[in-house]
């Protein structure tokens, strides 16, 4: 593909983000627990909200390791699990862990610094679970996108949009 082509290309999906900022805020609010319908086995992003303030935007479609063993897309459902079940470590519920970073924050003398380190800490895990139960509690909205590369471009347009604050584009 030429420079002009790639560039019209970028134009279309650009497009696009308007659109799916209007049907990510529009969505039914989804989540977990009683009363409460899941979301979809789709993917594409989602937002977390609470108390009408939107926090954080994520997504979920397929993943190298899946693309390498021929596997499928995650979904919202597994993706919200994984943000909310009590079991789910760090790598599952990270808005959860950034949560609980947060809230432990100058509160404890010694408190490791590195994620290993900080798993097995029983004052950071206690948080780190009460945190959970609070991203559990939130509203969870949804835009489906089957375009992995429209999602994976949309996810920072609509943080950037929201203002959501617990998003980090920081490599780990």
């Amino acid at each position: 593909m030429t420079r002009a082509g790639r560039g019209r290309a970028w134009a279309k999906v650009e497009t696009k983000l308007p659109g799916y900022l209007d049907e990510l805020l529009a969505s039914e609010v989804y989540g977990r627990g009683a009363g409460r319908t899941p979301p979809p086995r789709e993917h594409g992003v989602y937002l977390f909200t609470e108390a009408g303030r939107h926090l954080y935007v994520g997504r979920c479609g397929i993943t190298e390791r899946a693309a390498k063993k021929g596997g499928g897309h995650s979904n919202f459902r597994t993706r919200l699990a994984g943000h909310t079940r009590p079991s789910s470590a760090h790598n599952q519920a990270t808005f959860a862990w950034r949560l609980a970073a947060e809230a432990v924050a100058g509160r404890f003398e010694g408190l490791p610094t590195t994620r290993v380190e900080l798993g097995g800490d029983s004052r950071f895990l206690g948080e780190f679970v009460r945190q959970k139960e609070r991203v559990t509690a939130m509203e969870f909205r949804i835009v489906a996108i089957t375009d992995d590369f429209e999602s994976y471009v949309f996810e920072p347009y609509a943080a950037m949009m929201l203002e959501t604050p617990y998003n980090s584009w920081a490599t780990s």
